[in-house]
């Protein structure tokens, strides 16, 4: 059985010294010693121990306090108190950052022993009872570091606790097919990659995230089972009935990345054009990089946009709406769509939109020239300078239209347009 590592902290040099050497013989693996806070948070970070022997007094190196509540937060690794100072205020500090005991000083051989294996022993129970069991509410999860090379660290005690109760006994067993694509994505990138696997009948969402400047990478796994069943019903539901692709308008659920969940039979014709919009590695993007930027931060703001494209040649402007779903912070580790791209492209007929949008909402012919403009391109002052009408004239116009059709922002008048009948003039008159 390998033994665990322990990581020692103190400023003081001897007693570092001493400490391996009873851990040592003791029969636990010392993986070193840090003699200030950045230097126990480095360590703690590449060598992944099973537990920290922390000196609360670090002296000019920080304070073994602040460390130690970093270190549970972060990685999750037990601490362990060695200390001289035992007045009641520092206790009361130290008992905020559950640790997993104390040692006083000068250090007996005796209590060393009974406050290392009571600690490792504890950090297990916890360990064991925090990682539900599948079919259980609280879903099941794990972290662990790997290098930028895609190797995997050395489970910690507390990691190898967790994995056993995912019913695996190699993380191998796991591990996305393309593990090591989302490594070097995640370093090049220094920004987090998100993905969703399934294993046998267990659906988990893992998360990638950069650390110690891209040298190494954190990595979670979550087991979604039950969320994701839920999610399947209700997207087989809602985005995949056969009532989007009666829609004449282009319809994209997205998430944060634009990844592309789903997309109705009128997206699709439009993105097989190739003009504008196109799908890469199952991501929409746009032509430029700058245009895929900006689309990508329409969907990250969390409320809905309109934005238009001109696509050159004899091909008529593109025009986007996206609406949100829930915000992207909601869906971290989730990897669900968080948004729904509309797309549609001018018609070549406007008269014909006019009298639609004339006769459906009941508008007055300029109102109803305004609302189509705006259809074809959702700019006011592009409108009203198409028009032949002052700015204010025509927010004086999109006021009335407001009030005939019961929205108050220009994004929900276009989105309420073009899914309804006009979605379907708009593509006939092309």
């Amino acid at each position: 059985m390998t033994a665990e590592s322990i990581l020692v902290v103190d400023d003081d040099r001897t007693i570092c010294k001493v400490l391996e050497l009873q851990l040592s013989h003791l029969g636990y693996n010392v993986i070193g010693s840090a003699r200030t806070a950045n230097e126990a948070i480095r360590m703690v970070r590449t060598h992944e121990p099973d537990l920290v022997l922390m000196d609360i007094n670090l002296g000019r190196g920080g304070d073994g306090i602040n460390t130690a509540e970093l270190i549970r937060k972060e990685y999750s690794v037990p601490v362990v108190y060695v200390t001289a100072y035992a007045d009641e205020e520092t206790l009361e500090r130290a008992k905020k950052t559950l640790p997993f005991g104390y040692v006083n000083k000068p250090i007996r051989n005796t209590d060393l022993r009974t406050a290392v294996a009571l600690a490792i022993n504890q950090a297990e129970r916890v360990e064991e009872e925090a990682a539900t069991y599948h079919g259980s509410d609280t879903a099941w999860h794990m972290q662990f570091s790997a290098s930028a090379d895609g190797e995997i660290n050395r489970l910690t005690q507390s990691e190898r606790a967790a994995l056993r109760q995912s019913g695996h006994e190699l993380l191998e067993e796991l591990l996305p097919a393309d593990h090591g694509r989302l490594i070097q994505n995640c370093v090049n990138a220094r920004r987090e990659q998100l993905i969703t696997t399934r294993t046998g009948q267990r659906t988990y969402s893992w998360e990638y995230r950069p650390v110690n400047r891209g040298k190494s990478v954190r990595i979670r796994v979550t087991d979604i089972t039950a969320h994701a069943q839920m999610v399947s019903d209700n997207v087989q539901q809602a985005t995949l009935s056969e009532a989007l692709d009666h829609l004449a308008t282009g319809v994209i659920f997205v998430n944060e990345n634009l990844k592309i969940f789903h997309s109705n039979e009128a997206a699709e014709q439009i993105l097989a054009k190739g003009s504008e919009l196109l799908i890469r590695d199952g991501l929409l993007c746009c032509r430029t990089a700058d245009r895929t930027a900006h689309l990508q931060r329409q969907v990250l703001q969390g409320s809905s946009s309109t934005f238009s494209m001109e696509r050159g040649g004899e091909l008529p402007p593109l025009h986007l709406l996206v609406s949100p779903l829930h915000s992207h912070r909601e869906n971290y580790g989730r990897n669900l769509p968080i948004s729904i791209v509309y797309i549609f492209e001018s018609a070549k007929n406007s008269q014909r939109i006019e009298d639609v949008i004339r006769s459906l909402y009941n508008l007055s012919p300029k109102e109803a020239r305004i609302a189509a403009k705006l259809v074809l391109n959702p700019e006011l002052k592009d409108a009203a300078q198409a028009m032949g009408i002052t700015y204010n004239t025509a927010r004086t116009h999109l006021k009335r239209i407001y009030a005939k059709t019961n929205v108050n922002r220009l994004s929900a008048l276009v989105h309420m347009i073009v899914t309804g009948p006009v979605g379907l003039l708009i593509h006939a008159t092309e």
